[in-house]
């Protein structure tokens, strides 16, 4: 069981960009960005994914968490969408409209595989996805709590705590159902490695972007979680790999408890 509260967030968001791209590390706030953008297109996809499995979830705990999960996703997504809308605004028409295009092609992506593939598909994906999210948002906490990461604190960097501790706290959801209806090591690695890969290059693609019309080359690199989160996320593609082995940093509770939204 994973225990999940849902949460509406109540972020103050400003009409500039000063917050999102302070210029401290440009390719680390690019890429940050770049994986916002892809939220209002990964959430609603995680959601129409779970909705389709959730009659064939027969233990009531996994059922309740899943329940959860999709109204802790639907906060998440309103939030990006927010932001998002501000990036789009204040980069002007010409570098929206690349945006919108790359993120719309994700969008078909999902909405083809929500029609098309299967069942088990889809929940690998989002297996592989939340492995993904959980070892990049433990690395997260860990480098705040280290003093390091983010250099300021305003409504973007709060939004990114909020949902890094959110991702910690439903850590187990989708690798249960995932269990719960299919299992298969072999498979889960197959599956998680492919959604990684697929998202991970749509990421880059926007990302990109990001980075021309910041007047920085487009040339990529890992990301800052990954110095620090490289181990754990690998150790996700471990036969003994359990996300509810995974202990929580203590800033998680910490963050959940002085974030500026109101439990429903």
């Amino acid at each position: 069981m994973a225990n999940l509260t849902v949460r509406k967030a109540s972020f103050q968001f400003p009409d500039e960009l000063d917050d999102i791209f302070p210029g401290d590390d440009i390719e680390a706030e690019c890429y940050l960005a770049a994986f916002s953008l892809t939220m209002p297109v990964l959430e609603p996809y995680l959601i129409r994914t779970y909705r389709s499995l959730a009659e064939q979830i027969t233990d009531p705990e996994l059922a309740r968490d899943v329940q959860h999960f999709i109204q802790q996703e639907a906060q998440h997504h309103k939030n990006h969408a927010r932001v998002n809308a501000v990036i789009h605004e204040r980069l002007g028409p010409e570098v929206a409209a690349e945006l919108k295009a790359l993120e719309d092609r994700l969008d078909r992506d999902y909405r083809r595989y929500n029609a098309t593939r299967s069942h088990r598909f889809n929940a690998l994906y989002a297996e592989g996805f939340e492995a993904m999210t959980c070892a990049m948002a433990v690395s997260m906490m860990e480098r705040a709590a280290a003093g390091e990461g983010f250099r300021r604190f305003g409504a973007w960097q709060q939004l990114w705590a909020w949902h890094a501790a959110e991702e910690i706290e439903h850590r187990t959801v989708a690798f249960g159902v995932y269990e719960h209806l299919h299992g298969g090591y072999l498979r889960r690695v197959w599956g998680s490695m492919r959604a990684q890969v697929h998202f991970g290059l749509c990421v880059a693609r926007l990302e990109r972007v990001l980075l021309a019309a910041n007047g920085r080359p487009a040339k990529l690199r890992l990301p800052s979680w990954w110095k620090d989160g490289r181990r754990r996320f690998l150790a996700t593609y471990h036969w003994r790999y359990d996300p509810s082995a995974i202990e929580a940093p203590a800033l998680v509770d910490m963050v959940l408890a002085n974030m500026p939204t109101n439990p429903t």
